[in-house]
């Protein structure tokens, strides 16, 4: 028997950390059962809670090169891997970035090389290694167009057997691979340009693997797995940096997609530089986001820097000027809040340093375009400051003092900000749903890209979607209330988190419990249009 261990994946154009289950493990899935085989699926999280490994084949599939911070489901360490192939006596194989590349240890630390623990350590296509190995000869190759199709629909019915179905999972979506820079090399750092020329997968191909997804239960989908959705099925691909956006494939695509009903449908991945240089056509397929996706969207810009000699010398995507015309354009076009209490579009900005030339005119540079951004009244759903993670290159020394100071600096005069501007107290949000306890806090999330943590400064029960009404702001972070609060059942801890409540009032009210209907609690207190307030926030549930 084979178990597949899902070690979870982070990579800059995939995610499969929990909620999120990559297109990866799906397509090694699909490789086993087309080769005949069955096969045992677990994640790296169940095996942490004590469920054992089996089988006469183990297959790791791990890839966490740029790993951030998590709420849950922490992807797979080295220690952790090290462990798992010292107890398991069959035949080991390491699949994904990990093989190709180690493990990721974060902070732009260097990578651990984990080839000597295991039987065979994949460079290529995992899902193509087993579909040849389990037919009696091991291939390290890529996978074909045709293998890519019918892989990615076999192995759909994985997703039953992943912990977060059927809901809060997100099932990542690949429409291509490569980017359309690798002529000139692409970004300094970046893997994409490596697979050279990209592969586009036929939008009709994604949406059959959709339709078999949801066939198998999943409602939840972004399409992330592509260096930029503006540049999908692009016009020009090899003989401009920056090709004409196919217009209409992208609208076959959501359309496509969005006639299954969705629960989420979301984006990610987008380069400015397109944004900017096709302004008419980027208008357009933002506009075709906002009807066929969800709210929340987020459009991450791979910015990187936008200072002008490190953009130079790495080969960056977009100039200062590219990147301020982009966030202007998705801004004016996605702006609007949608049904969720979130604006249906909005850019990110990813910042990398440790690039080439990187210099102290680098965190000023970045800083003034972060703040030309908002003075100018532009909203960034999130920004990403991360370290680089030497894939291609050796990092340049990060000089800790201004990388401190720059990331304290966006966080008290960029995000905090921003995010009071884009939910200011008072607003709701729509379907959060409840993940995990820290201490007598309940923290929660929406389904989709790039969520932004909802605490509940009391215990509520997990698992499950409410509505919120927010209280407070933190950097990427808000405090809020579960919307209506039922003042019947209410904790006290909840009740004294109301505005206008505090302890006393909090006491009184669950002393006067149960109330037959809001006027019976504006009428204890003393101050009724404190009361009034109050009443606002709350419903009453026999």
């Amino acid at each position: 028997m084979i178990t597949l261990l899902d070690g979870f994946v982070d990579e800059p154009s995939c995610l499969g950390v929990p909620p999120y289950i990559s297109p990866y493990v799906r397509y090694i899935a699909g490789a086993i059962k087309d080769a005949g085989e069955k096969y045992e699926y677990t994640t790296i999280e169940e095996w942490r809670k004590g469920r054992e490994i089996k089988g006469d084949i183990l297959v790791i599939l791990a890839g966490a090169v740029v790993p951030g911070r998590y709420l849950r489901g922490m992807p797979i360490s080295f220690r952790e891997f090290q462990e798992i192939c010292k107890n398991f006596k069959g035949t080991k194989i390491l699949v994904g970035s990990a093989a190709r590349y180690g493990f990721g240890r974060g902070g732009g630390k260097s990578f651990i090389d984990g080839g000597k623990y295991v039987d065979y350590s994949v460079k290529k296509d995992g899902d193509a290694f087993l579909y040849e190995f389990l037919n009696g000869e091991p291939v390290d190759r890529l996978r074909t167009k045709t293998e890519w199709r019918r892989w990615s629909i076999l192995g759909a019915e994985i997703v039953k057997q992943h912990p977060d179905y059927p809901q809060p999972l997100i099932a990542e979506i690949e429409t291509y691979r490569g980017c359309v820079r690798w002529f000139t090399g692409g970004c300094s750092f970046c893997i994409e340009p490596l697979f050279g020329k990209p592969l586009f997968r036929d939008e009709n191909e994604i949406i059959k693997e959709v339709e078999a997804l949801v066939a198998a239960g999943a409602t939840n989908f972004r399409i992330g797995g592509q260096s930029c959705f503006f540049s999908y099925k692009a016009k020009g691909v090899g003989e401009s940096e920056c090709p004409m956006p196919n217009i209409d494939a992208i609208r076959r695509l959501l359309e496509g997609i969005s006639k299954m009903q969705p629960k989420v449908l979301h984006i990610d991945n987008v380069n400015p530089s397109v944004v900017a240089n096709w302004e008419e056509k980027s208008r357009e397929i933002a506009r075709l986001v906002v009807k066929y996706c969800t709210p929340g969207n987020v459009a991450a810009f791979g910015m990187e820097s936008a200072d002008k000699k490190v953009i130079k010398e790495n080969n960056l995507n977009a100039t200062p000027e590219e990147v301020l015309e982009a966030v202007k354009i998705i801004n004016e076009e996605g702006g609007i809040k949608g049904w969720n209490g979130l604006p249906s579009f909005l850019p990110g900005i990813n910042i990398i340093y440790g690039l080439r030339g990187e210099r102290r005119e680098t965190y000023i540079e970045n800083y003034r375009l972060l703040k030309e951004i908002k003075e100018k009244g532009y909203l960034l759903r999130r920004i990403n400051i991360r370290q680089l993670a030497p894939f291609r290159e050796r990092k340049t020394k990060i000089n800790k003092e201004f990388f401190k100071r720059f990331k304290r600096m966006v966080n008290e005069k960029i995000n905090l900000p921003m995010l009071k501007k884009m939910l200011p107290t008072g607003s709701i949000l729509r379907d959060v749903y409840l993940e995990i306890h820290k201490g007598n806090y309940t923290f929660g999330r929406q389904v989709g890209s790039y969520p932004i943590l909802v605490c509940l400064p009391y215990k509520n029960k997990l698992e499950r979607f409410i509505d919120v009404k927010i209280i407070g702001h933190s950097f990427k972070s808000v405090t809020a209330l579960e919307y209506p609060l039922d003042v019947n059942s209410a904790s006290f801890a909840a009740l004294n988190a109301l505005p206008y409540t505090g302890r006393k009032m909090a006491a009184k009210i669950i002393r006067n419990r149960p109330f037959k209907n809001i006027y019976e609690v504006i009428n204890l207190f003393n101050d009724k249009n404190a009361g009034k307030e109050v009443a606002k926030w709350i419903v009453i549930n026999h």
